[in-house]
């Protein structure tokens, strides 16, 4: 589509010497920086949510080590905290036994 300068500084679009409207020079240019604007504006936007991704990525490894830290822990809790082990480190470190069956006294509140 060939452009053509009037005599008053308006660009004509033609095609096979038809008028098809006039713009302004200053349009062809405003127009012109609007479409550069947006080209950049694409780009930045696209430059962001590849960092911002990135950045989703890590955190979610980093909350998978998280959930398996956590998960290690509750094991580790649970493994301390048993009965079996809290009856063996007693008989071990304080020399407690359990009662014998003659020794057991049970009270009763009498009211």
């Amino acid at each position: 589509m060939p452009l053509c300068v009037s005599r008053s500084g308006w660009l004509r679009v033609a095609k096979y010497s038809q008028s098809i409207g006039y713009f302004n020079a200053g349009q062809v240019v405003g127009l012109w920086l609007a479409v550069v604007a947006t080209a950049i504006s694409v780009a930045y936007v696209s430059h962001v949510c590849r960092e911002k991704y990135a950045e989703l990525m890590s955190l979610e490894l980093k909350a998978n080590q998280l959930q398996t830290d956590y998960g290690r822990y509750l094991l580790e809790q649970s493994a301390w905290g048993s009965l079996q082990r809290i009856e063996v480190s007693a008989v071990e470190r304080f020399e407690m036994h359990s009662p014998a069956p003659d020794k057991i006294i049970i009270v009763r509140n009498s009211q």
